[in-house]
């Protein structure tokens, strides 16, 4: 009798003296029907991985390398005064020049401890206060900085005379000043800014500015 819940088959005589077939056994790349195939050996993956590291060792080692000998920062003598067209000045102690950011007979700049010292020069066929607002404008609306107070007068130690003013903003301050070379149709601009979180290190530095301004005058071309 057959086990409940389970269909019943009948047989009839002449499958029961039949002999039993048997099937044959197909492959499956190699696999014997009813065994599961044997797994591939992996591949070990460590070479490609090491090939990987030794690259990136080479391509940072490569750009340490660049940098030292490129350095963003230069010395610059001591003492001896530093030439952009018509504008010469004595740099401060410790100051270096910026290689990324200057440009020949363009631009010189200065930095130290977070703080920079621009000097630009460019032509100009325009009035001072029309250079002035342009700069204020500037500031305000290119950089979303705030001017504070109004613009003063300045001379240098060699009589040079020109117009400044302060600014602000979140984490920076600094000073612009202003001057135009009629003879020359030439404006030097030269801006100092910095952090300010720290107002005594923010203040030595501003001294240092007015130091290497004391210091220009428009002879040395």
């Amino acid at each position: 009798m057959a086990p409940p819940g389970r269909w019943h088959a009948r047989c009839s005589p002449a499958d029961m003296t039949s002999p039993p077939t048997v099937s044959a056994a197909t492959t499956d790349h190699g696999s014997i029907a009813g065994m599961p195939a044997a797994a591939r050996p992996r591949q070990p993956t460590w070479p490609a991985t090491l090939a990987l590291a030794g690259a990136i060792v080479l391509y940072v080692g490569g750009l340490q390398l660049w940098d030292r000998l490129t350095p963003g920062a230069r010395a610059v003598a001591q003492g001896q005064p530093l030439t952009l067209g018509p504008a010469r000045f004595v740099p401060a102690p410790g100051w270096q020049m910026d290689v990324a950011r200057s440009r020949p007979g363009q631009s010189l700049v200065l930095v130290k401890s977070g703080h920079s010292f621009s000097v630009q020069t460019a032509t100009w066929h325009g009035d001072a206060d029309g250079l002035l607002r342009r700069e204020q404008r500037l500031l305000e609306r290119g950089y979303r900085l705030r001017v504070e107070g109004e613009p003063s007068g300045f001379f240098t130690d060699w009589g040079l005379q020109g117009t400044t003013f302060a600014y602000y903003g979140a984490r920076t301050s600094g000073r612009l000043w202003l001057v135009i070379d009629g003879t020359r149709s030439t404006v030097v601009t030269v801006d100092f800014y910095g952090p300010n979180q720290d107002p005594d290190a923010a203040a030595q530095a501003l001294t240092e500015a007015q130091d290497m301004l004391a210091s220009m005058d428009l002879g040395a071309a």
